[in-house]
């Protein structure tokens, strides 16, 4: 499992890759010989987060558990949707950006057509246990134990080599990377219609 901390206003830890740009530390860390599962640590101070960055993520060749503590918003939400698992701290909230990061495509993958409508239609910050509810997490934990909780998920993830890149292109086999890129893509000319036509 390699560690990939997008936390600002923490230092990585030991292990982890945490220098340059969000979107090159998680392709360097994609790419890192021997990867099997990718962990992303993100919190509120997850900034300098971009499309980029959800699409590697999306396009990942294996599978990726986002651990969420505090608030998670904008892109850093995007990228958490664009994981395979994601294992939430009890105080946490998630709260989906319309338009943003492809998750006009993750989000109803992840919660179901009706729940996502609401969500982005009507945005607002989702509780963790909410979040858990609904199969936007998957796990929630007290905050000082979820990232050892993340951890032993990923390594679970990747215990077997191959297995979790497999099961990933069999529940995609179109390719997630590429459906999140089209949905990027139509996003960025929607939010172009929406700023032509401001509200009042």
């Amino acid at each position: 499992m390699t560690r990939v901390d997008l936390r600002t206003r923490s230092a990585p830890e030991a292990g982890a890759i945490g220098a340059g740009s969000a979107s090159r530390r998680v392709r360097e860390a994609l790419t890192t010989p021997g990867v099997r599962c990718l962990l992303l640590v993100l919190d509120e101070s997850s900034d300098g987060l971009d499309d980029d960055a959800v699409l590697a993520v999306a396009d990942a060749s294996v599978p990726v558990v986002a651990a969420l503590l505090g608030t998670i918003d904008g892109h850093a939400s995007a990228l958490a949707l664009a994981a395979d698992l994601r294992v939430a701290a009890a105080d946490a909230t998630v709260r989906v950006e319309p338009l943003v990061g492809g998750t006009s495509v993750t989000l109803p993958g992840a919660v179901g057509e009706a729940t996502a409508r609401l969500l982005l239609l009507a945005p607002r910050a989702v509780t963790a246990i909410d979040a858990r509810r609904m199969g936007l997490v998957h796990e929630v934990h007290e905050r000082d134990r979820v990232p050892a909780a993340a951890a032993t998920l990923a390594a679970a993830v990747a215990d077997r080599a191959g297995r979790g890149a497999a099961v990933r292109r069999a529940l995609s086999p179109e390719g997630a990377g590429a459906r999140v890129a089209r949905a990027v893509e139509n996003e960025a000319r929607l939010r172009g219609v929406v700023d032509l036509h401001p509200q009042d």
